[in-house]
């Protein structure tokens, strides 16, 4: 009576290569989905373009010059760090992350964000997102329906 059976399987090195370049696919499928769910993020008012103007946007002095800085009698500080030119968008296999550069990104875009710049139209990014559900999962249907048709099954 033998030890051990042994079994071969037939075309079980063809289905490793397969998920190993499927997994490459879906790695980059889940990628470009997440850029793409990010700019629908990032294209709403109140998060890179900015909301509506208010009174703290024009004279008398002090008041602020968007993307120059902070007015005043003597001239601008020139503070301004471009907010909606500083954010970043990084995506692997199964997250995507959103981020700014600006020193005071947590302030408008956080959760929650500052309440005096939610006043004012600063929308906060989780707020957003939460928001623009059914939109991102569309996208991301639609990436993986293109995935699966490429792919053949």
């Amino acid at each position: 009576m033998a030890d051990s059976v042994t079994i071969q399987i037939i075309g079980l090195d063809k289905l490793k290569a397969k998920f190993s370049e499927l997994s490459s696919e879906i790695r980059e499928t889940n990628g470009a989905a997440g850029k793409e769910a990010a700019e629908v993020i990032l294209n709403t008012t109140g998060v890179r373009s900015y909301p509506p103007e208010t009174a703290a946007n024009h004279p008398p002095t002090p008041y602020y010059v968007r993307g120059y800085g902070m007015q005043y009698a003597g001239g601008n500080n020139g503070a301004s760090e471009r907010y909606g030119t500083q954010f970043t968008v990084e995506s692997d296999t199964f997250t995507t992350t959103i981020g700014n550069r600006a020193s005071y990104g947590v302030y408008l875009g956080g959760n929650p964000n500052a309440k005096a710049m939610a006043r004012i139209g600063w929308r906060s990014l989780v707020e957003v997102a939460n928001e623009k559900i059914p939109e991102i999962t569309r996208i991301y249907q639609g990436w993986i329906n293109r995935l699966i048709k490429r792919v053949g099954l």
